[in-house]
């Protein structure tokens, strides 16, 4: 049976192994469906320039975002943070190519998506990213093990070649012994970390999060952001997580304040109460 291709590792605090980083690789064999990659020299995994998201005209017109140039560095670990309306969940979005900007660009392991089909698109999220939601979004029917290889299924590879890595993550998430449970025999803890199993299983560059401990006790919710961060430790993963929460977004390397659509603040190692701070300061009036 051929093995699981694996990443190499690179630094990594949690796990004791060395500090340089290796050079990015991709699984053997593992083409792209897309467009080539633009040479833009930029170390960022992701970046935006001018990003703008409109919606409605006129006196009914929304900004979303407006004017958001904004760069992510292989293996950053960034919480994005703002008030209810802020456009922090429209940025996620667009960044995923969940859904198109108005205007402005956004550039993914360098290549730019405005020239992108939509099946190119389908690919890139398929090939590149991996996503992890405040809801599960598990399928009922399937075991833990079965919903983790889903990606795998869905883009026709074979299961099998899967079978190091399927042992791997479930172990790295503490569910080797769950692996043939259904999710109604799961805790929404467990749940939650078998769908970040399920975003990791294709070596995505990027995993994006939206809210992904919005569910979750306290000590449940620590757990699942501490593999967030081993993530982007061990695989030089760049994970890019909406939250409301203070004390999530101080696992992060990075947060970024969003108000009205614009960036207005950043934090690089930020502390729970810090960002609590800057949060009330945006919603406070005037």
């Amino acid at each position: 049976m051929p093995v699981a291709w694996e990443r190499p590792r690179v630094g990594s605090t949690v796990t004791g192994f060395g500090q340089n980083a290796c050079p990015h690789l991709h699984p053997p064999g593992r083409g792209r469906g897309y467009t080539p990659p633009v040479e833009n020299g930029s170390p960022n995994a992701v970046e935006t320039v001018g990003l703008r998201k409109v919606y409605g005209e006129g006196s009914t017109e929304v900004r979303a975002l407006d004017d958001v140039s904004l760069g992510f560095p292989n293996g950053e670990f960034a919480a994005i943070m703002g008030p209810s309306g802020s456009g922090k969940s429209t940025l996620l979005h667009i960044l995923g190519a969940l859904d198109k900007p108005t205007g402005g660009r956004v550039i993914v392991g360098g290549t730019e998506l405005s020239g992108l089909t939509d099946r190119e698109l389908t690919l890139l999220r398929r090939e590149r990213m991996g996503f992890v939601f405040q809801f599960f979004n598990l399928i009922p029917t399937l075991s833990a093990e079965e919903n983790v290889l889903l990606p795998v299924l869905i883009s026709g590879k074979k299961p099998a070649k899967y079978t190091k890595r399927l042992d791997e993550l479930l172990d790295l998430v503490g569910l080797a012994d769950r692996r043939t449970h259904r999710p109604d025999e799961l805790s929404g803890g467990e749940q939650q970390r078998v769908a970040l199993a399920r975003a990791l299983v294709r070596f995505p560059d990027i995993i994006l999060a939206d809210e992904p401990t919005g569910n979750l006790d306290s000590k449940t919710g620590s757990e699942v952001l501490d593999l967030l961060k081993e993530s982007a430790s061990r695989y030089d993963q760049t994970i890019l997580m909406v939250t409301h929460d203070p004390r999530a977004a101080s696992t992060a390397d990075r947060a970024v304040f969003l108000s009205d659509g614009r960036v207005v603040d950043e934090a690089r190692d930020p502390n729970p109460d810090d960002i609590l701070e800057r949060i009330r300061t945006l919603e406070s009036p005037g």
